[in-house]
């Protein structure tokens, strides 16, 4: 359809000019977005942390429920040993056998180094089913009880544990317990009763979602702090 001139000027006059953004306003926003990332960046570094905290306290567990299991489904005790020295390149721990099967003194956690490589971290007659290394770079490393150290070994009868104190001959009757710990923050403790059980808490009530640990209570013989 033809349309007048006139008609034709006014539709043309109702038309939206569209606006570009200018340079400045585009360098106002791109400052901005920076903002907001310097910001975010903490917590972001915080939540990738704490869930890598989690992941390596929740593959304990795994490990130590993994360890009762087979000392009982292979008849023979097994052993469990932590390390954590500041100077090293890592934390780490190490599940392993004797060539003894039945004898809970013939697991010899000296015959075994979890900062080795993978599969060569314990020597004969011990050996060595399982280690997992944390390396230093992930801020996050083992701690145990000063009186406690961090070997403990599963029986092949019920899958209780023993726990045998360092310099000491005589087993003790208290949990046994392992802190997962990161810097600058987030605590995660995974005791294991002398029946088996593990339960988790947080010393210092840091990890959402998770119980604060209790006192040290000496009727209870629960978990005495890690040092």
């Amino acid at each position: 359809m033809n349309l007048p001139r006139r008609l034709q000027l006014a539709f043309s006059a109702r038309r939206p000019l569209h606006r570009a953004f200018t340079l400045i306003e585009l360098m106002v926003v791109i400052a901005l977005i920076g903002v907001i990332l310097v910001l975010a960046a903490p917590s972001f570094n915080d939540m990738i942390g704490m869930q890598r905290l989690r992941a390596i306290n929740d593959q304990l567990v795994t490990d130590m429920q993994y360890m009762r299991g087979e000392a009982v489904s292979r008849n023979q005790y097994m052993g469990f040993i932590a390390r954590s020295v500041p100077a090293e390149t890592m934390s780490c721990y190490t599940i392993f056998s004797s060539s003894t099967p039945l004898v809970s003194t013939s697991i010899d956690p000296t015959q075994c180094n979890c900062t080795n490589a993978i599969g060569a971290a314990c020597t004969a007659p011990q050996r060595e089913l399982r280690t997992a290394q944390i390396p230093r770079g992930f801020n996050i490393d083992l701690r145990f009880p000063p009186n406690q150290g961090g070997h403990m070994v599963a029986s092949p009868i019920n899958g209780g544990i023993e726990i045998r104190p360092p310099n000491s001959a005589l087993f003790s009757d208290l949990e046994f317990c392992v802190e997962v710990r990161r810097s600058p923050r987030g605590r995660l403790r995974t005791s294991v009763s002398m029946g088996g059980r593990t339960s988790q808490c947080s010393p210092d009530g840091s990890v959402p979602g998770v119980p604060t640990c209790p006192p040290y209570d000496a009727a209870l013989k629960n978990c005495q702090a890690a040092t």
